[in-house]
């Protein structure tokens, strides 16, 4: 079985911590980042069985997020303006590893992250898999870059936006409970309830050992709920007009239930060659919940010529 590592990387000033797995080819890498308030840890068993139908080939790098997991970058809610934050330090890490083969993937905000990267590398990215990624037209960030305004009206109407249309997201994270005991006692708290109804105890307990910091003889939460709140908000800020531009191969396998992926973006971008759009069976939620089925679907893509 392949081995998993934790390492740490420097990007500007700030210390990074990423999951990785060593592959057989020096040359084959898959990039990946997680959903706003997980972690890289978080999906090791979806990288172990993808790791094994891919015949450990590829060598995955998977970056613990700003203000997410075990790495140590400043992460001030009140300095977050944008997901441009995230789509930079994306750009760093892929910079520091970059091989002959690239394949970026990401779940959620995550495989927003990964398109953004893959716009900026171009024809250095072979294959793009966008895990049910955060599209929709209704928020201004996805329609607001095809009109001629000014970032003073963009942030003007932003502010509107947030004010009036907060999600249920960004309350609830405001909410989450961030400090306990010990470990076992964010397991019973998180098993069989809200996100977390459908995961196997391997990705929960995965989750919990890549997202928790011990302070003061206590349990937190790596993630601030501030910071994830932030991060939710200001996903109306992201201008993701660059969806459209991406030219590899692309596989978005998006929900059944609960997809945060809308009908509008998705007939939108279906008229482009490049992307390949797949229904699975489950909620937002399925990389940890159906793991063996969308694993062996990205691994037939990732082997398709």
């Amino acid at each position: 079985m392949v081995k998993v590592k934790r390492k740490e990387v420097k990007i500007s000033k700030d210390s990074f911590s990423f999951i990785h797995l060593e592959g057989k080819k020096e040359d084959k890498n898959i990039f990946f980042f997680h959903a706003t308030g997980f972690n890289a840890e978080t999906y090791i068993p979806f990288f172990l069985k993808l790791s094994e139908l891919l015949d450990n080939k590829y060598s995955i790098y998977a970056l613990d997020q700003r203000g997410h997991g075990l790495s140590n970058a400043s992460a001030d809610p009140s300095e977050l303006i944008s997901w441009n934050t995230y789509f930079l330090d994306g750009k760093n890490f892929l910079s520091k590893f970059l091989s002959l083969e690239n394949i970026v993937m990401g779940h959620s905000m995550g495989g927003v992250v990964a398109a953004k990267v893959a716009n900026d590398f171009g024809d250095k990215i072979s294959k793009s898999i966008l895990i049910d990624p955060v599209l929709q037209p209704q928020s201004l960030k996805f329609q607001i870059p095809f009109f001629n305004i000014s970032n003073k009206t963009f942030n003007s109407l932003l502010s509107f936006f947030i004010k009036n249309r907060a999600s249920e997201m960004i309350s609830n994270a405001k909410k989450r409970r961030s400090i306990f005991s010990d470990k076992e006692e964010i397991f019973n708290h998180y098993q069989g309830r809200g996100a977390f109804k459908n995961w196997p105890e391997e990705s929960l307990i995965a989750y919990i050992n890549g997202g928790v910091v011990s302070e003061n003889n206590q349990i937190n939460l790596s993630c601030n709920p501030e910071w994830e709140a932030k991060t939710f908000a200001v996903s109306y800020a992201a201008r993701t007009n660059f969806i459209k531009k991406l030219n590899q191969q692309i596989y978005v396998p998006y929900a059944s239930v609960g997809s945060t992926l809308s009908p509008g973006i998705l007939d939108l971008l279906s008229k482009n060659p490049h992307y390949f759009f797949e229904k699975i069976e489950g909620s937002h939620f399925f990389p940890m919940e159906e793991k063996d089925l969308l694993c062996g679907k990205i691994s037939n893509f990732i082997n398709k010529p």
